[in-house]
Formats: structure tokens, sequence, C-alpha cells
């Protein structure tokens, strides 16, 4: 049996009722004597805690509504809006960066849920559509068409100033009654598909509370997740401002530049595969695939980074802590079915190609690596947390250099010929296959915003669909309440590890809840749905 080195001590136990909660861990076999009462404290709430995450509908409090599986959107307008100060001299084409097509074109979205303002939806509404045109006039490309060269099959675009559309829709339901643990049920609601040529669709959602949210979707092609921060946090400034921004965007795809004749190291090949019906998984096996919500909260956090320090009182960010937590976890739900299990990271490089400090922090494009790293499942559950931290620390540092994005640069205009009969690669490890993997990225080195002079958001994540791949995923994202905690956004979750990240004691992730978000029914509607 092994015994993970997560957790407690025995004075960390007596602060709590010792006899009752003290007996149910030792039966744990997680339970462990090597780790701080931080820790020991966190997983002893979350266990008592963790019978109210769920509600039946006899344990909701009065006035909180049971979460519904389902609720429809009614499309009330869909209009284009075009940038009414066109840039003087800008190209007929965009054309995308050798790192753009290393991730290729799907659909993205950055949805922002509000509290009713107290100005009422209609200001809103007008605020967003009268900031629009000088906004695109910014952001010039997101105006136009995502086309294809007729000769290479290439995506670009086409700066045409044909417009990005704005949607308005309509939510029959309040924001109490929907399941934010269930992405799903959720942001797979609220958000609208828009057509796969446009560059970018401004989505408007209203809940009959005056609550709404505010989604920003584009091509993964044009943006990667610090781009499309930027693209959110100027909209919401120039919303706020009256159509002052402070900093201009940089779109400007020629940083990235093949070498001539390319070259790049042979271990890169392995690591991308051909994406194709017969590298994916099944779709049955696709459906089974579970997303949801979780928060961590900040001083689980701080007391993450205080087990995962080092001998020298060395501390980890807090995000190669928590990857720390969650591959402890990984390992826990892996178990006997396999030997290893492997956890990879989506890592932002312009720090590592930018000419001078700052230089790349509004760049609109794709600037991210992969790395991963497999380690037995037996030693990952034996190993302190500060060990397991530094095995994060080491696979994110190999590919923080200049050189490895030259040669991603490199390997993208070798392998260009994907695009012309309609093919796409996509990185081994994203596939699923061998040993579990399990993906993080993470919005948390970069601030987002999403005021607009209504109130702060309450809940800020990326949503995209999850597709066939096989692997799993979670996006690290800071709560906008500026709290210190965190939205840990399980975007590709099989059941096995949500069994283990909502049950077992030690996890320090909690599902997110309307309640918890604040999103209340008003007093005097105190009912359950039964949907």
């Amino acid at each position: 049996m092994h015994v993970d080195n997560f957790q407690m001590t025995r004075e960390a136990c007596s602060f709590y009722n010792r006899s009752c909660w003290s007996m149910h861990l030792r039966r744990s076999p997680s339970f462990s004597l090597h780790s701080s009462p931080e820790l020991a404290r966190s997983a002893i709430e979350k266990s008592m805690s963790a019978t109210a995450v769920n509600p039946t509908p006899s344990q909701l409090l009065v006035g909180e509504m049971a979460p519904l599986k389902h609720f429809d959107l009614r499309i009330a307008s869909r209009t284009l809006v075009r940038a009414s100060r066109p840039p003087p001299g800008s190209p007929a084409v965009h054309a995308v960066s050798n790192l753009d097509l290393v991730l290729g074109p799907f659909p993205l979205y950055l949805i922002c849920v509000y509290a009713p303002p107290p100005c009422g939806l209609g200001a809103v509404l007008s605020a967003v559509r009268a900031a629009l045109p000088g906004y695109l006039s910014r952001f010039f490309p997101f105006a136009g068409r995502i086309v294809r060269d007729p000769g290479t099959n290439i995506p670009e675009v086409a700066c045409n100033n044909a417009g990005a559309e704005l949607v308005v829709a309509d939510a029959a339901v309040p924001l109490a009654a929907v399941d934010f643990a269930s992405i799903e049920r959720s942001l797979g609601l609220i958000q609208v598909p828009f057509d796969a040529g446009f560059a970018l669709s401004v989505q408007m959602v209203r809940f009959t509370c005056g609550g709404f949210s505010l989604a920003v979707g584009t091509n993964h092609l044009l943006a990667d997740g610090r781009a499309l921060v930027v693209l959110l946090n100027s909209l919401t400034e120039m919303v706020r401002t009256g159509g002052r921004l402070s900093r201009e965007p940089l779109v400007d795809q020629s940083l990235f530049r093949p070498r001539s004749p390319p070259r790049h190291s042979p271990s890169l090949d392995a690591e991308f595969s051909r994406f194709t019906p017969g590298t994916m998984i099944n779709p049955l096996l696709a459906a089974a695939i579970q997303r949801r919500l979780y928060r961590i909260e900040a001083a689980d956090l701080t007391a993450l980074q205080t087990a995962a320090a080092t001998v020298s009182g060395r501390h980890p960010s807090r995000f190669v802590a928590l990857c720390a937590h969650v591959w402890k976890l990984l390992a826990r739900a892996v178990g006997e079915s396999a030997p290893s299990c492997r956890m990879a990271w989506i890592v932002d490089g312009r720090r590592c190609v930018e000419p001078s400090a700052g230089a790349l922090d509004m760049y609109m494009g794709n600037v991210v690596t992969y790395t991963s790293h497999e380690e037995s499942v037996s030693d990952l559950r034996r190993m302190l947390l500060h060990d397991v931290a530094a095995t994060v620390r080491a696979a994110i540092t190999t590919v923080m250099t200049k050189d490895r994005f030259q040669d991603l640069v490199d390997w993208a205009e070798e392998n260009k010929a994907a695009y012309k009969d309609g093919g796409k690669w996509t990185e081994e490890v994203n596939l699923g296959l061998g040993s579990p993997a399990l993906v993080i990225s993470g919005f948390v080195p970069f601030a987002i915003d999403g005021d607009m002079g209504f109130g702060k958001p309450r809940l800020v994540l990326p949503w995209l669909r999850h597709g066939r791949l096989g692997s799993a995923a979670m996006i690290l994202v800071p709560c906008p309440s500026l709290d210190g905690s965190w939205f840990v956004e399980g975007t590709r979750l099989w059941p096995r590890l949500v069994e283990v990240v909502e049950n077992v004691p030690e996890s320090l992730l909690t599902p997110v809840t309307a309640r918890s978000l604040g999103f209340e029914e008003p007093a005097g509607d105190h009912y359950i749905s039964r949907l």
C-alpha cells in the first residue's frame, strides 16, 4: 500500500475535534505524519465541508436554488460592427506567424460573469456598442475574416473591415440557478458558437436577475492566453474610459521568422503528432470526459508554498506549488492502473524572446510552448511536496529559452505541408495516449481586469471545446476579487480524477457554486427548481 506524503501532524489533528476526524483520516491510505499543519487544517476543513458541495434539495438553504442541468439562450440580436478609423497603410492580409501555426485554428473564449449593475443592463450594452468601433480600429485584424491561402491552404486574415460580430442573448434564468461547478452547464451554455471566419465575436448574455456575462471570442490562431487577456482588458478599459486606451496592441508577426535554412532539435519531431481520427480517442470515450470548476483559497495556496519550500527555505511560486499538489492527486487517481503518469505545462515565452523588458506584453499572437515530464506513480505518492515541486520547476525551466522558440518557428516552417492536405499537428502529450497525462496552463502571471465601470466581474474564465483529446487539462486563473484565491478550471477531467479531487481529504480544490460567487436569489423568491 502506498503512503502519500501530503499531510498531517498529530498537533494539527488536535486543533480540531480529534476523536472523529483523526480516526477518519487515519483510515485513509493517504494519511501521513510528514507535512505541515497548514495543509492538515485545509484537508480537514475540506472533509468537513464536502457534504455541502453538491447539495440535495433538502440540504439547500432558504432562498438557494438547485442548480439547473440546462437552460436555453434566445438570441436577441446579432450585428456586425466595423472599425471606425481603419489604420492607414494597413496590409490587406495579416499573415500569422509560425508560432501561431503550431497550435492552429480553433475557437477560444474569455468569459466574464457580472452581478447586476446599478445602472441596469441597457447602459452596459450601450457603452459596449459605443466602444467597439474605436476598439476595432486599434485591433484592426480582428475586424477582418480568417481565410485560407488558395495555394498553400495556410490560414491568414483578410483585413477587409468586414466587421466583428456583437451578439446579445437572453437566458430565462437567474445566475443563482446556474450550475457553475459544471463547466458544460455554465460556460458551455453561456457561450454562443460563431462562424469560423470571424476573427472576433463579442457576446453579452442577460440573465433574469439583472446580471450578465460578457464574452470575447476569437480564434486561437490569433491569440494565446496572454493575448486573449489583452483583448478583454483593452475592451473593458475603452468601455470604462469612453474610448481611451493606455497601451496600444502590438500586431507584428514578423518578429518570429524562420532561419535560412530552417533547423531544429531532432527531439522536437517526437513531441508532435498528426491530429487525425487514428490518433484521437473515440467520440463515446470523449463524451465521458467531465468539465468541472474549482476554487483554491489564498490560505491554501500559501500553505502549499510553505509545504513545498526547499530545505534552505526557498519558496516556489504558487503556480509550481499548486502543480505539485495536483500531480500528487493525479498519482492518487492513477493508483495501480499504470506504473507512471505525466504532467505537461503550457508555458508563455514572451520573457524569453522579447527584445527588452515588457516589449511583448501587448503582443497579439501565440508565444507558448509545451513541456512535459513523466514520473513513477509510486515515487510521486511517496515524494514530499517540495521534491515534486522541484521536478515541476526543472521541467518548466528547460523550455524557457530563446533557442526553444526559434526551434519551434523553424519546425513549423518545415512542417507547413500538413495544411496543404487539411491536416494539423498537435503535441503528442495532448492526445492522452500511453501513460495518463494532465496538461496545466495558467493565466496567473498577468492581471485580468474586466471592469467596464459597472463593477468587477465575479468570474473570469477561458472556454474552449476539448474535442477528442484523451489527456486531462486544467487552467489556473486568479479570482477577479483579488483576494488571492484562484479558480482551477478542469477543462478535461477523467471521472476517476474528479472522484479523487472532490472526495479525498487532502485535496484543496472545492467546487464552485453560484452561492460561493455571490449569486443568490433575491429575498421573496424562495423556491427550488425541479429541473
